[in-house]
């Protein structure tokens, strides 16, 4: 997992550490169900405003029957230092390869504009599937993936329930509409494209343009770029769009999609109770709770993470990024601790056993990495490490330690 991570020095984790993770220990319990936190969204979430209210704006393409203005888009972009979404459907990437991986080397964000541009409001769940996984299936043939992102190809479709539910289980939670389109599809004289430039852009708007055969919005591109400038907007990237608050900051602090995460899966939605927050991207989670850091967990750690319960297991919230350990890899929580490696797997350690652990020098002393998560024994609780375990007895409220 090519996650950005903090480099500690070997052992950080281990005695040094002791006294700012005793906080993090507690007698062991048993995890609660996770019941509905952090779960995937039920329906797709309908944007057609970035996050950001700020003044800036998002430019967004739609491609279908042409890939005529697509380098004249892509040079003016690149001359301006903006990244944009083009939405493509699957004809379009098999008909024209080339423009395709031109506009994804640029950096852009892929959206999944169906297949053949059919509406999708007339479709049976069957039908729209199809449609999204056949366009899916052109991307991949590429190297590339729309990671979960729709936009339809006609705005019938974007406030019906059922339509949103169907993506959802599908598992595109982004459903990427926009605030208004130049019409530059239609031929529209640059005036009025500039026009509605100055009449519908708000702050966070997401702007639809189209290259193709007959549009004029690729010669009119440079002119929309430094009206908008003019009126004192900048441009933000579809990326950042979908993210905000503390959640926004992290990723954009980590390097957004050029971090191991990689692009948003689905927009900030609750993890678990008021006051708290998370976020899906391609290769892990940020969490964000009211009075905490945020951090995120990825790979090996999240699958562990939330086979205990995420949120709502006995780990509770993530005090730290996942950071480099003496022969592994590390995320703290608030009850506990998450190892990592590849020959031992992720295992949790809590509790008293947690506290002894990390006294003795955690991953960096002889006991080496975990090998099992805490279970009950006759005599109280037990973790197995690589060269030992660690037991707590329950009766004398006592850590014994045991090498082999």
């Amino acid at each position: 997992m090519n996650v950005p991570r903090p480099v500690t020095r070997r052992g950080a984790w281990g005695k040094a550490a002791a006294v700012g993770l005793a906080a993090a220990t507690a007698a062991a319990v048993a995890a609660p169900p996770a019941g509905a936190a952090d779960a995937a969204p039920y329906r797709a979430q309908v944007l057609q405003r970035g996050y950001d209210t700020t003044k800036v704006v998002t430019l967004t393409f739609d491609a279908d029957w042409s890939d005529a203005g697509v380098p004249s888009v892509l040079k003016t972009l690149k001359a301006n230092g903006i990244t944009a979404a083009f939405s493509l459907t699957g004809r379009f990437v098999e008909r024209y390869p080339a423009s395709t991986g031109a506009i994804m080397n640029a950096g852009s964000k892929l959206v999944n504009h169906s297949y053949d541009h059919p509406y999708f409001s007339k479709l049976t769940r069957a039908q729209r599937w199809a449609e999204l996984d056949k366009a899916e299936a052109a991307y991949r043939k590429l190297g590339h993936e729309s990671g979960g992102w729709f936009r339809a190809p006609y705005r019938d479709g974007y406030a019906d329930p059922g339509l949103n539910r169907d993506l959802a289980l599908r598992k595109y939670y982004v459903n990427w509409d926009w605030t208004f389109d130049t019409t530059g599809y239609k031929g529209a004289s640059t005036a009025t494209i500039l026009a509605r430039v100055r009449q519908y852009t708000v702050p966070g708007a997401i702007i639809l343009m189209h290259p193709g055969e007959g549009s004029s919005d690729p010669a009119a591109l440079p002119q929309v770029i430094s009206t908008l400038r003019a009126m004192g907007y900048g441009f933000t990237d579809p990326f950042r769009t979908v993210t905000q608050g503390g959640i926004g900051a992290k990723y954009a602090s980590m390097g957004a999609q050029r971090s191991g995460l990689g692009a948003a899966r689905t927009v900030e939605m609750p993890a678990s109770t008021t006051g708290t927050a998370v976020q899906w991207f391609d290769h892990g989670r940020i969490y964000w709770k009211k009075g905490l850091p945020v951090h995120w967990v990825a790979g090996g750690i999240l699958t562990k993470f939330l086979s205990l319960g995420g949120v709502t297991s006995f780990l509770g919230f993530p005090l730290s990024d996942e950071t480099v350990v003496t022969g592994g890899r590390a995320s703290q929580f608030q009850g506990g601790n998450v190892y990592w490696s590849g020959g031992t797997g992720a295992h949790e350690v809590h509790g008293g056993i947690l506290a002894k652990y990390l006294s003795l020098g955690g991953s960096g002393s002889r006991l080496g990495l975990p090998v099992s998560d805490e279970f009950g024994i006759a005599a109280g609780w037990r973790s197995n490490f690589q060269h030992g375990a660690i037991e707590w007895h329950s009766a004398t409220h006592t850590a014994v330690v045991i090498y082999y």
